[in-house]
């Protein structure tokens, strides 16, 4: 039942709100209690048993150490029911032994001051759950439980020994039988049933049938071996024969932890005072005070040692498991990312790489690792700049991260990122190399892919818009064509008139030329836009850009009856872009904007075109009297196929998102009093 409390205080909580029925905790309360009062009772029945008179005091007082774990074991605000079921046995045994009222009620004033200062500080300082497989826990638990709570206790305790004459012993006779008594008492009853209530049967349980066997040959073995040690020899038998118990112990605490070392400590513990108690064994050669004392500390200094080095033993083997654990979590979670560990150690010139890594690099199971091997993986290409990040790493940074092309020997080429680090030694030396590869082929390959479609659908968005201005472009090479037919003509009559005026003529020739130009430059226009192709970058000034893309516009302005404003900010800083790309971007806005103003009346169809810069960015604006933004949500016309046009494909202003993105820009829109804006901001060189 101590268990079941125990459990539930710390899942609960000490303070906090209970998860089970008021009945169910009520009557684990009250199974503990009466627990903790029959363990007091008999444990203080065994203490009168192992009473050496003349003195008043036991050699092993178990009743205090019981308490104690009692208190370790369940919530503080429950300690007050655990006094109150071991002050109820401690008065019954105590009157059952004829001792007198008042000096029945001192000893249990220092008996549960004991607990309390043992109990209390050991709480304070590891908090909860008090569990002894750790060895800052197993020396806290030595420091208050064992030491200071009885080293205190025991001034009060002899205190009234001396104040109710009870007994013959002295104040400091008193003192040291009853400190070294509980000092025993706490290493050997209270550490066994802290640490078998805190996991100890389950522990029984996950035990293999093999493990199981193994631990009852060792109880087996240490209890025949105690028995003999303790009860079949005089005190006149060689010492060192002491020893003989030790490899029993040290078996339990190295392979059982400190379930093993508590059990098997507090088995010698018993048969040894036993022994002593029937006047048996190496320590009944002398006075009962001084057998007492001979077989206290002989415990005392077999159990300490004992139980810390179960507590570093059980926290390695925690350690190395959760090291496992993690290696095991790492392993898969690298599996399934598909990622290549590694580690090159240059101390112990040794090397690891993971199974992925292996066979992602095509690395044989048992081939060394080097820095040489590693770079003659990758491709010849990229060579010199990996080793020169390595490089550059191992001299400051101690870290990398690099992106290359990994060369198999199968010819296979794939993309990986590597990142990496040096470590360094207590004395600054480099000593290991440690990295992750991960392979980012199909990434880069959907990544080209989807650049590859997101050109054609730009360059598609072209075309359509292209087909669209088809009839304003029909106009605009009309015009000059016309007059090139027309000026060949005149040339003609004035030939055929008789000798020309030279200079009439040479006016005429010029008129030809420019009239051809401008249809070459319409037509060279039209190419750059349909053409497929991403284009180059150079510096351009934007204010041209809209000049050409107007141009361009003109018959359409013309024949949809809309005037276009300019307000060219002067002496525009230069941005560095793709100008095709940018004439696809106004193209689509100022077509927007017609779109927009179909049903406006012709007087007030009127776009404004702006520019402008500042902190760094250049900024152009396209302003309509249109039918504006959607009101429910302005945003949406940028999302994937939304259109407002009954045949529109909902393209065109993602790709134009995507145009000013890729140049490092911001494209938005807003809702004015009537119409609407749209704007967008390029970074200047």
């Amino acid at each position: 039942m101590l268990g079941r409390a125990d459990n539930f205080a710390w899942t609960t909580g000490l303070g906090g709100r209970d998860t089970r029925s008021q009945s169910g905790l009520n009557f684990v309360f009250a199974a503990t209690a009466f627990l903790v009062f029959v363990g007091y009772y008999f444990g203080a029945r065994i203490g009168f048993a192992l009473t050496f008179k003349p003195h008043p005091v036991s050699v092993l007082w178990p009743p205090n150490s019981i308490l104690l774990a009692a208190l370790l074991l369940m919530p503080k605000r429950t300690w007050w029911l655990l006094l109150l079921a071991a002050f109820a046995a401690h008065w019954l045994v105590q009157l059952q032994s004829n001792v007198p009222p008042r000096m029945i009620f001192c000893w249990f004033i220092s008996n549960s001051c004991e607990a309390l200062i043992g109990a209390g500080s050991i709480r304070y300082l590891i908090g909860s759950p008090v569990r002894l497989d750790r060895l800052r826990n197993v020396a806290i638990f030595c420091l208050c439980g064992v030491f200071l709570g009885p080293f205190l206790s025991s001034f009060l305790d002899s205190a009234f020994v001396a104040m109710n004459h009870w007994g013959q012993g002295r104040y400091w006779e008193i003192w040291r039988i009853r400190f070294t008594s509980n000092v025993l008492a706490a290493l050997t009853v209270a550490a066994f049933i802290v640490t078998w209530v805190t996991g100890g049967i389950d522990s029984l349980r996950q035990l293999s049938r093999r493990r199981l066997l193994e631990g009852i040959c060792l109880l087996f073995g240490l209890i025949t071996i105690s028995f003999v040690l303790f009860n079949g020899i005089g005190p006149e038998e060689n010492s060192a024969l002491l020893y003989v118990p030790l490899p029993f112990l040290l078996w339990a605490a190295v392979r059982f932890g400190s379930h093993g070392a508590t059990a098997a400590t507090s088995t010698v513990a018993f048969l040894a005072i036993l022994g002593v108690a029937h006047g048996h064994g190496p320590f009944s050669e002398k006075s009962a005070e001084q057998n007492a004392l001979s077989v206290q500390v002989f415990l005392i200094f077999m159990s300490m040692p004992l139980l810390l080095l179960a507590a570093i033993i059980e926290e390695r083997d925690k350690a190395e498991e959760a090291l496992r654990e993690r290696d095991e979590r790492i392993g898969l979670a690298a599996e399934s990312a598909n990622l290549a560990l590694w580690t090159i150690h240059f101390l112990r010139h040794e090397s690891w790489m993971n199974d992925k890594g292996r066979e992602l690099f095509g690395f044989a199971p048992n081939e060394r690792l080097s820095r040489e091997v590693f770079l003659s993986r990758v491709h010849p290409e990229d060579q010199k700049a990996v080793d020169g990040v390595i490089e550059s790493a191992r001299a400051g940074s101690q870290q990398f991260e690099v992106e290359y092309r990994l060369l198999r020997p199968d010819g296979e080429t794939r993309w990986l990122i590597s990142r990496g680090r040096y470590l360094r030694n207590d004395r600054g030396q480099l000593s290991e190399l440690m990295g992750v590869a991960m392979d980012v082929t199909a990434q880069v390959k959907s990544d080209l892919e989807l650049r590859l479609q997101r050109e054609e659908m730009t360059r598609l968005s072209r075309v359509s818009l292209m087909g669209q201005l088809t009839a304003s472009l029909a106009h605009e090479l009309n015009q000059p064509l016309t007059a090139i037919a027309s000026n060949a003509a005149a040339g003609k009559r004035f030939l055929a008139s008789g000798p020309p005026d030279i200079k009439m003529f040479q006016e005429l020739l010029d008129d030809v030329f420019t009239d051809a130009r401008r249809a070459g430059d319409v037509i060279h226009g039209i190419h750059h836009l349909v053409r497929k192709g991403e284009g180059s970058r150079h510096l351009v000034n934007l204010n041209d850009v809209i000049v050409g893309v107007l141009r361009l516009l003109h018959s359409d302005l013309l024949g949809r009856a809309t005037t276009v404003e300019t307000s060219f900010a002067s002496n525009l800083t230069a941005i560095q872009a793709n100008p095709v790309h940018l004439q696809q971007v106004l193209l689509n806005l100022i077509m927007n904007s017609l779109e927009a103003m179909h049903d406006t009346p012709v007087a007030q169809r009127r776009i404004i075109i702006s520019t402008s810069a500042a902190d760094g960015f250049v900024e152009a604006s396209v302003r309509d009297h249109g039918v504006g933004l959607p009101q429910d949500d302005p945003d949406k016309i940028f999302s994937h196929f939304f259109s407002t046009k009954p045949n529109g494909m909902g393209m065109g202003l993602t790709i134009v998102r995507s145009i000013v993105e890729e140049h490092g820009g911001e494209l938005g829109a807003e809702n004015l009093e009537d119409g609407s804006r749209f704007f967008f901001r390029l970074p200047t060189v």
